[in-house]
């Protein structure tokens, strides 16, 4: 009887045991109309995923410096081939929506958060489930907040964005820049718009556009970024916000349609621009100009706060219609490691999303006055009703820049986002 006993005690030991060893589920595979299944998701005494044999990656991201480091480093390490291809985080969805179910899409892609919501509702992305613990536990709550749709993770993040102020140091010198006011001043002193020379100058796109919005209380979406059905681009600190972006065309009389980036960075390269509203993605090309670069946040508003500025998350996904997505799984969370941010960081100058390693990070003025702008600033929703504020608010931005009705403009723009969020309930 006692055998028995002890048996059967053995037994349930190890039973438990086994349970224990398989709870982290690597496969992914639910709903995946293409992947293989693969019974072996661990390597045997070890919490890594087993990647399917025979395995081969397609990569879709921005290229540079850090995704090609990152790739040699990965094929080193699990002797799988990645193929690079270079494509546009604000393009991949749309381009995974016809190339998933043609076989011919990414197992991984990079995508900014904002386009979150509508690759989950496509059925595109996969969760991360097998890394979830350690996504969650080492990156920025903001980061991982980003990366997750009505409470479950997909992504895998790579780094934090915002914009700020770029200065060209060598022709700003020691002049005074804390308010709005200081730069129109500048502006007034600096300009030859003649020989097409600039104080101050934007990206007409909206998600520059957004923080003459904050500066006196106006939002997007109510709760943070999270209420679609409070719009907030219409209220009383918005057009008061909004009145002042009319203003500026005083310092800057060109129609918003001509500062294209590429014709405000033409002239900022040059040293035909002094001060640059511009992205962190830019840090590490703005880093090896000719000329002393500075950042520093946006300044306050006349008789305001600080404006607040939309951040956003670049992360990577695994697709759905991967026929590999251990392999994908294991590559995003390699390429995405606390180690291989610190690199990103080192090569191209991309913020972090990783805490925690501060002291590991670039410590040159630009890095640092990204730093002190990312404290005051609200990470962009990845609801998918967010396509509807740049499909109105462009075209209102332009309007109130041309001398429109400023309260008139931003109502029909809140109307045209309240229907078109109606319409699709």
């Amino acid at each position: 009887m006692a055998k028995k006993l002890g048996l059967l005690v053995f037994c349930l030991i190890m039973m438990f045991a086994l349970a224990s060893c398989g709870s982290k589920s690597g496969n992914g595979n639910t709903g995946n109309p293409n992947a293989e299944s693969s019974e072996a998701t661990a390597v045997e005494g070890t919490e890594e995923l087993t990647p399917e044999p025979g395995a081969e990656l397609r990569f879709w991201t921005i290229k540079d410096g850090y995704s090609d480091y990152a790739v040699q480093e990965f094929e080193k390490k699990y002797n799988i081939k990645v193929t690079v291809e270079d494509v546009a985080y604000w393009d991949s969805v749309a381009r995974m929506t016809t190339d998933g179910p043609a076989g011919t899409g990414a197992d991984v892609f990079g995508m900014t958060n904002d386009f979150l919501g509508g690759a989950v509702n496509a059925g595109l992305v996969l969760p991360n489930d097998y890394f979830e613990e350690d996504t969650k536990s080492m990156n920025r709550k903001l980061a991982v907040d980003a990366s997750t749709f009505e409470g479950l993770l997909y992504g895998y993040p790579r780094s934090v964005y915002t914009y700020a102020l770029y200065v060209n140091k060598d022709l700003v010198k020691d002049a005074k820049l804390d308010t709005w006011d200081d730069v129109i001043a500048y502006s007034k002193e600096f300009n030859d718009v003649k020989n097409n020379k600039y104080g101050f100058m934007f990206d007409s796109g909206s998600f520059y556009l957004f923080s003459f919005l904050t500066g006196y209380g106006g939002y997007i979406f109510g709760s943070n970024e999270t209420d679609p059905n409070d719009i907030g681009v219409n209220n009383e600190g918005s057009i008061k916000g909004m009145n002042f972006f009319q203003s500026l065309k005083e310092i800057l009389p060109l129609q918003l349609s001509d500062m294209t980036r590429d014709a405000k960075n033409g002239l900022w390269e040059q040293g035909k621009l002094a001060i640059n509203m511009d992205g962190s993605w830019e840090i590490g090309k703005y880093s090896k100009l000719p000329f002393n670069v500075a950042v520093i946040p946006l300044p306050a508003m006349p008789e305001g706060k600080k404006p607040v500025t939309l951040a956003g998350t670049t992360s990577y996904y695994v697709s759905t219609y991967s026929k590999y997505p251990n392999a994908a799984k294991l590559f995003a969370n390699f390429i995405t490691s606390k180690e291989m941010q610190i690199k990103d960081n080192e090569l191209i100058g991309s913020i972090p999303a990783a805490q925690g390693i501060d002291d590991s990070m670039r410590k040159d003025a630009i890095m640092q006055g990204f730093l002190k702008q990312m404290e005051n600033s609200r990470m962009w929703s990845s609801l998918p009703e967010m396509q509807y504020f740049g499909q109105y608010l462009d075209p209102a931005f332009a309007a109130v820049w041309n001398g429109a009705d400023v309260k008139t403009t931003l109502d029909k723009a809140a109307e045209g986002m309240k229907t078109s969020i109606a319409e699709k309930k």
